[in-house]
C-alpha cells in the first residue's frame, strides 16, 4: 500500500507543470542565496565579482606602470605626439577578442595570464594619450619657475608636471578602467573567470536567469565605477586647477 501511495505521489509530481519561463528563471536566480554566494553547481556573483575586480586591477595597474613612464619620455621629445597617435591608433585597431584567443591557443595558454595581457594592450591607448597630453600641456611658465628654483628634471616631473597633469591622468584612468571592466567580461571565454563566467556558464547550461543576472551585475558595477571615477576626476580638476593658478603666479 505504501509503495502504491509513493508511486502515485511521484507520478503526480512528474505530471505537475514546471514554470521554466524566462521571467521565472530570472526571479529565481535573483531570489536564491546560492546565486550570490555560490555552491557546488553555481558560480556565485560575489566570488565572481571579487575575481573580476582582481583581474581588472591587475591589468589596469600594469598598463599604468607602462603608460606613465612612456608618456613622460615622449612628452620630452619633440615628435612624441606622432608616436603617441600612431601607437594609440594601432592598438585600437587590434581586435581584443582575437588577441585573447591567440594568446589562449599559444604558449601563454588558457586562463588569467592571457586575459590580463590582452586587457593591458587594450588599456594602454587611452592611458598613454591622456597621460601624454596632460604632461605636454603643463604651462611652460610652471616649468621655468621649477627650473628657477633649482629643481632637476626628475624633481620637476614629480613635483610640478605630474601634479598639474593629474586631471588628465585621472581621465585616462577612468576611461581605461571602464573599458577594462567591461572587456574583462569577455575574457571568461578563455577561462579567466570573473563575472563573464556567469554569462558563459549560464548560456551553456540553459540557465538564462544566471545569464541575465551576470549581465545585470556587470552593467550596474560598470555604471557605479564610472560615476565614482567621474566624481574623483572632477575633484582633482577643482583642486589641481587651483594649484596650477598658484604655480603660474610664482
Amino acid at each position: 500500500m505504501a509503495s502504491r501511495v509513493g508511486h502515485d505521489v511521484m507520478l503526480l509530481t512528474a505530471t505537475q507543470p514546471v514554470d521554466n519561463s524566462l521571467w521565472h528563471q530570472i526571479t529565481t536566480w535573483f531570489s536564491t542565496g546560492s546565486s550570490w554566494t555560490g555552491d557546488d553547481v553555481t558560480t556565485g556573483a560575489l566570488p565572481a565579482l571579487i575575481r573580476h575586480v582582481w583581474i581588472s586591477l591587475l591589468a589596469l595597474g600594469i598598463a599604468v606602470a607602462i603608460a606613465l613612464p612612456l608618456a613622460v619620455l615622449l612628452a620630452r621629445w619633440r615628435r612624441g605626439g606622432v608616436v603617441v597617435t600612431s601607437l594609440a591608433n594601432a592598438a585600437r585597431s587590434i581586435p581584443i577578442v582575437g588577441i585573447m584567443l591567440l594568446l589562449a591557443v599559444g604558449k601563454v595558454g588558457i586562463g588569467v595570464a592571457s586575459a590580463v595581457i590582452a586587457l593591458v594592450i587594450f588599456a594602454i591607448p587611452p592611458l598613454l594619450t591622456n597621460f601624454y597630453t596632460g604632461i605636454r600641456d603643463v604651462d611652460p611658465e610652471a616649468r621655468q619657475a621649477a627650473i628657477g628654483m633649482g629643481m632637476s628634471r626628475g624633481q620637476m616631473t614629480l613635483r610640478v608636471e605630474l601634479p598639474l597633469a593629474l586631471p588628465l591622468i585621472a581621465t585616462g584612468i577612468r576611461l581605461a578602467a571602464v573599458q577594462v571592466w567591461a572587456t574583462a567580461t569577455i575574457a571568461a571565454i578563455i577561462g579567466s573567470g570573473g563575472l563573464g563566467q556567469l554569462v558563459t556558464e549560464g548560456y551553456a547550461r540553459l540557465r538564462y536567469g544566471e545569464v541575465y543576472g551576470g549581465v545585470f551585475v556587470v552593467v550596474v558595477t560598470a555604471i557605479v565605477l564610472d560615476l565614482v571615477l567621474r566624481r574623483t576626476e572632477g575633484e582633482l580638476r577643482r583642486r589641481f586647477g587651483a594649484r596650477a593658478a598658484i604655480v603660474d603666479g610664482i
